[in-house]
């Protein structure tokens, strides 16, 4: 998810050193080839490991993240080679109700020679510096539950690192296409959405979008265009579910694969020593199979997750949908919702993998202010957006 790679950091340092081997820049279209490089050779550390390929172009892939994003690279100052990075997001979302700037930290990498606790703080240091171009009240991340490293590192709150507020499980799972097809619902009309649809998909997003904490605001010319929030998700990817004539959920299958591909480094060894078993048992229950390590997965990503009084019936209605249309497609797909998502049953009730974070608030400069000010309403994160 958001921090990809980041270990454990020695508490001894120095200084002087630290700032004689690294320079922190902001990246071009010149470092493409490098971020890529980079990216893909470290891992997730997890029981199980990913690296997340952004190729062919690093920087486009990340127009999902935000309107503005820039990406932190650190070199060494002897070879050039990439040591780190970091990347800021922003982009308009609901927070208690109201459409307001909120920045995204992501693709935290750290390579090893550049694990050091006073690198990292000056890292965040310069990452802190970009809110004069980009300002936003708060940034959010994520952080994968079972990276415990990053966890320790990045919540310690030493050498100036910000504070991580702990906003809560977010549930991301990986849930088969295969087994029996549900009939289709007789109460609710469900159809593919057309160009037509635009304009009143998006006001419906962004009216029943705002009962969540953080849902994004969207723009027609958002779907599907290159640069816009939602690339490649064209309308005829959009369900729609209707009660009568009105309007009362969406539901999404967006492939992101032409520009975005999660790969299979490896497992732990528990994981690895019995993955083939697993699978044999994941056949015969119709779940998603271990992917053998180097593999990337061949997956969609559930996303505009919208349904009006949060009616779990829509939801099961559009899910339905969903996996019949896709059946035969791919080998399995993921979504996400936060933990306290009415909407969360309908999916770990079906047979799933989890991979679950956390989600955090991040805040340099106002304590515990920014948190305090958020109301109770559900977390919304939209899955092919981290």
């Amino acid at each position: 998810m958001s921090v990809e790679c980041v270990a454990a950091l020695p508490d001894r340092i120095d200084s002087a050193a630290e700032n004689r081997r690294f320079r922190f820049d902001l990246a071009t279209p010149a470092d493409n080839e490098d971020l890529l490089k980079f990216s893909t050779q470290a891992d997730m550390s997890g029981a199980i490991r990913f690296s997340f390929d952004r190729s062919p172009d690093y920087f486009a892939a990340l127009r999902v993240e935000g309107r503005h994003t820039e990406v932190l690279v650190s070199r060494e100052l002897e070879t050039g080679r990439v040591a780190a990075t970091g990347q800021r997001s922003v982009k308009n979302a609901f927070v208690n109700g109201t459409a307001t700037t909120i920045g995204y930290l992501s693709g935290l990498r750290v390579g090893q020679p550049a694990r050091s606790a006073l690198f990292l703080s000056r890292g965040y240091a310069r990452l802190n510096e970009l809110q004069a171009r980009h300002p936003a009240p708060f940034h959010l991340t994520t952080i994968m539950e079972d990276n415990a490293p990053a966890q320790k590192v990045l919540l310690s709150q030493r050498l100036g690192l910000p504070t991580y507020h702990d906003l809560g499980r977010f549930c991301c799972v990986a849930l088969s296409l295969l087994g029996k097809s549900h009939g289709r619902s007789s109460r609710f009309t469900l159809r593919r959405a057309t160009v037509a649809d635009a304009v009143s998909v998006v006001e419906f997003l962004n009216r029943e979008g705002r009962t969540k904490q953080f849902f994004p605001e969207y723009r027609v010319e958002d779907f599907g265009s290159p640069g816009g929030l939602l690339p490649h998700l064209g309308w005829q990817d959009v369900f729609l579910a209707f009660d009568g004539p009105t309007l009362v959920g969406t539901l999404a299958a967006w492939d992101q694969q032409i520009f975005r591909r999660w790969r299979v480094t490896g497992y732990a060894p528990w994981l690895g020593w019995s993955r083939q078993l697993l699978n044999l048992v994941a056949k015969l229950r119709r779940m998603p199979l271990l992917p053998s390590p180097g593999s990337s997965l061949n997956v969609f990503n559930l996303a505009l997750v919208c349904v009006r009084d949060n009616d779990r019936n829509v939801f099961k209605a559009l899910l339905d949908e969903v996996i019949r249309a896709q059946q035969g497609r791919y080998e399995c797909f993921l979504a996400g919702l936060h933990e306290r998502d009415p909407l969360l049953p309908e999916l770990l009730e079906r047979l799933h993998v989890p991979l679950n974070s956390r989600l955090y608030l991040v805040d340099w400069e106002n304590g515990n202010r920014a948190v305090e000010k958020l109301d109770k309403r559900v977390p919304y994160l939209e899955l092919g957006s981290l």
